[in-house]
């Protein structure tokens, strides 16, 4: 396989090469990013946004190309590149037996953290946005190749139910609204608002599965791991409002966004602005 002939670092360079190629084309994309900046750190001159939205695009290429040598890693290839910290959370969380949802935001190469936790032998399963079937059935071997299993956003809440109830690892993307119909609130993000959706936390109190948040991101150069993973202290929701667990989530999944800017991948504006009351 290509991506085994080569070297990372080769990869890396290339994608570096082709995200400063796309911040320069895709000047929608780039503005949102620079406004994405005004809400996160709002401290940073406009020049200084910018250099931040140019930065993203070539983060995300890069991390792109480290997803792209994902299926040809072994998994103490894919466990040499990442640094885990709050793991215990993930094992007080399965002793439930409830099963447990892992939320987190577009930060860093999160389906990487996924592989990482299923290269422990954890059986881990990826919602997902519904594509066109034939990149659905690519990303089932995708993922199925990092050792994830694969859950259709429109036809997998049976399925999710299922696996919770059997004690598995659902993984959720949770910090946009996605889809027809979706349900979510508006919630406080940097120094703005945003939507999220309500979803895990329905899930949540439906089965009495924990809620974890958590992130990957990069790490610094020189570190002796290329990532770090993150897990956060369980969220129970039994007893609570869907809103209540729904904005207790977010805030997690807010300050981990609001720490590294330039690895959060959305390219929207969902933004609205946030009262003196919020």
């Amino acid at each position: 396989m290509l991506a085994r002939v080569l070297p990372a670092p080769i990869w890396r360079a290339a994608a570096r090469r082709i995200g400063l190629l796309a911040s320069l084309v895709a000047g929608d994309r780039r503005r949102v990013l620079t406004v994405n900046a005004s809400y996160l750190a709002p401290q940073l001159s406009l020049p200084e946004r910018k250099r931040m939205a140019r930065r993203t695009f070539l983060n995300f290429f890069e991390a792109a190309s480290d997803l792209f040598r994902l299926p040809s890693l072994r998994a103490d290839e894919i466990q040499a590149m990442i640094a885990a910290e709050g793991m215990e959370h993930l094992h007080a969380a399965r002793a439930m037996g409830r099963g447990v949802i892992v939320v987190t935001p577009h930060l860093g190469p999160y389906e990487l953290g996924g592989a990482y936790v299923a290269s422990l032998g954890l059986p881990v399963h990826a919602m997902v946005e519904d594509i066109d079937p034939e990149t659905n059935a690519a990303l089932a071997s995708y993922r199925g190749a990092a050792g994830m299993g694969l859950i259709s956003r429109s036809t997998g809440l049976r399925q999710m139910y299922r696996l919770l109830k059997e004690g598995q690892i659902v993984l959720l993307v949770a910090d946009r609204v996605i889809g027809e119909g979706a349900e979510g609130i508006e919630v406080a993000w940097g120094s703005g608002r945003r939507p999220v959706p309500s979803g895990p936390a329905a899930f949540a109190i439906a089965t009495g599965a924990p809620i974890l948040s958590g992130y990957i991101v990069r790490q610094p150069a020189g570190s002796p791991r290329r990532y770090l993973l993150h897990l956060d202290a369980p969220i129970v929701a039994t007893g609570r409002s869907r809103d209540d667990v729904t904005r207790d989530v977010a805030a997690r999944l807010a300050g981990a966004v609001c720490q590294h800017p330039d690895q959060w991948y959305v390219f929207q504006p969902d933004w609205q602005p946030r009262d003196a009351s919020a």
